[in-house]
């Protein structure tokens, strides 16, 4: 099994992505580093110059998650690898990530293999601590330590350049079990992630996880939950868990008129179909 590995960095902490690179390098063929125009990519020149399996990617501006997968899932296409792990600048893949996964790579119609997610703050979420082993079908995962079918990647047209950031790899999932592929989760290997500055808030006898994002993420949270709903016939759904957000956002976040500002932001501009980065 031919795999590669891709890192989409932005100012990255420079010992966590050295981190990073030791903890797959081993595990794969080589690593694409996609760079969204970072200030100090000296440092990250400096860094991947000690490795020989690492090809790099440097975009003169912020170009989004988006189309830095993309670019780097469309440099594995075109070097014939037909699998790609997808892992952000923070997250630290574990030893066993390629090996297990490639335990079910030859099964049919497979778009993503992920796995679980350990969080920094809370460790494991309650509804996975019922699935210790194995693997279970599921309808979205993250990207983040996600191994991804480029097959299926082509087929549906690679994730959508408008989000820019945020939903982008719900998008994706959504986009590839429309086209007949699944999402397998395999439960025996895990990955330490974080969201944010999330904390958990209590509300009528119920946790919410409440993330302390910018303005800025709330804005594309805002517009690109409810274009998610948009291209994938769950409009008022996505209304509604936007609703929610907001609510929460406004009864536990702080900087609230700020984040409130701007999230009506997202939504006026989802209303008008105004996608791309904000400027």
């Amino acid at each position: 099994m031919k795999v590669i590995a891709s890192i989409v960095t932005y100012n990255p902490e420079q010992e966590r992505l050295k981190q990073n690179i030791d903890a797959i390098c081993q595990q794969v063929d080589e690593i694409v580093i996609v760079d969204n125009g970072s200030s100090n990519i000296e440092d990250i020149q400096s860094l991947v110059s000690s490795y020989t399996n690492i090809h790099c990617i440097f975009n003169n501006e912020n170009l989004g998650i988006a189309t830095a997968l993309n670019k780097a899932a469309k440099y594995a296409h075109s070097q014939a690898y037909e699998w790609i792990i997808t892992l952000d600048q923070d997250s630290v893949a574990p030893y066993n990530l390629v090996k297990t996964y490639a335990q079910y790579a030859d099964a049919s119609k497979i778009g993503m293999l992920c796995c679980k997610i350990v969080d920094r703050n809370f460790g494991e979420l309650e509804e996975q601590k019922h699935h210790a082993h194995g693997i279970e079908e599921v309808p979205m995962c993250i990207t983040s330590a996600s191994m991804m079918n480029l097959k299926a990647w082509h087929a549906v047209g690679g994730f959508c350049d408008e989000m820019f950031i945020d939903s982008v790899d719900f998008d994706i999932c959504l986009s590839m079990r429309e086209d007949g592929y699944k999402i397998i989760k395999v439960n025996d290997v895990s990955l330490l992630h974080e969201v944010g500055h999330s904390e958990i808030r209590h509300f009528l006898g119920k946790e919410r996880q409440i993330y302390h994002h910018s303005p800025i993420r709330y804005y594309y949270m805002v517009r690109n939950g409810i274009y998610l709903g948009q291209r994938h016939h769950f409009t008022l759904r996505a209304l509604y868990r936007v609703s929610r957000m907001a609510f929460f956002t406004i009864l536990f976040d702080d900087n609230k008129m700020k984040k409130l500002k701007m999230m009506s932001k997202g939504y006026l501009h989802a209303l008008i179909h105004k996608y791309g980065k904000l400027k």
